[in-house]
């Protein structure tokens, strides 16, 4: 059997979500056991980024595991932060755009390759968030690099220079508001009217943030203690922008 004709069959049995006793004959046979079918169906869900309640993948993983294994292959593969998970990956794991665009960044400063190695979109959104871009990215390298020895044994110095909250963006008033499972120290730290917040965020059926009081809002948002979604519906249509540039030579 072809890998192509392989790689069909196994798409095909993942989206009809079909169990290792079901499969074909020679299917298995190139899959061998059960475990390196389970591996597959996670892969494949893990690289469409499917939500895993929805996906076989839950048939076959718990949720924890599922989610950290796909914030490991975004990592590794310089990937845009999947918003459409962030009720599990920013609510429950607590990885924010912010925290994972940082760790984006340092895997890349620590592994020595070139700010151009991470892709457009991925470098767009990091720097939206975190402010770093080409220059500053050039800058911290350089001042890593001049510490030499120090630079050589601990490339943990490079983490020291990543800012540590996300500069000021734009929030739109209709975005919403969503809480983190935060811990009880965190919760004791708490102003009264940063409590009340939360207890209105709780209790409201609508979270938008012209809801609520802005500052505190980007308050928690900047501790992690709270992210934003953006609603997105079945009849939502959107339209991409594009620009000619006119080059003459």
């Amino acid at each position: 059997m072809s890998a192509a004709v392989e790689e069909q069959m196994v798409v095909k049995a993942i989206r009809e979500e079909c169990p290792w006793e079901s499969l074909p004959k020679r299917l298995q046979s190139t899959l061998h056991t059960k475990d390196e079918w389970h591996r597959r169906i996670v892969d494949y869900c893990i690289r469409k980024r499917l939500q895993w309640n929805t996906c076989f993948a839950r048939r076959v993983y718990r949720e924890g595991e599922y989610y950290e294994e796909m914030m490991r292959y975004l990592r590794r593969n310089l990937a845009l932060y999947p918003y459409h998970l962030a009720d599990y990956i920013c609510r429950v794991l607590r990885i924010s755009p912010f925290r994972y665009y940082c760790d984006i960044l340092f895997e890349t400063m620590k592994n020595e390759q070139p700010y151009d190695s991470i892709p457009n979109f991925t470098a767009a959104d990091a720097l939206r968030l975190t402010g770093i871009g080409r220059n500053e990215f050039i800058d911290i390298m350089n001042k890593c690099r001049s510490k030499k020895l120090m630079w050589k044994l601990n490339k943990s110095i490079a983490k020291d220079l990543l800012p540590t909250q996300p500069v000021d963006f734009p929030v739109e008033p209709w975005w919403g508001v969503c809480l983190v499972n935060f811990t009880l120290e965190e919760f004791k730290k708490l102003s009264e009217e940063e409590t009340a917040t939360i207890d209105k965020i709780c209790k409201e059926e609508a979270n938008s943030y012209i809801l609520f009081d802005m500052k505190i809002i980007d308050d928690l948002y900047k501790r992690g203690l709270v992210y934003f979604d953006v609603p997105v519906y079945t009849d939502d249509r959107f339209k991409v922008l594009y620009c000619f540039f006119l080059f003459s030579f």
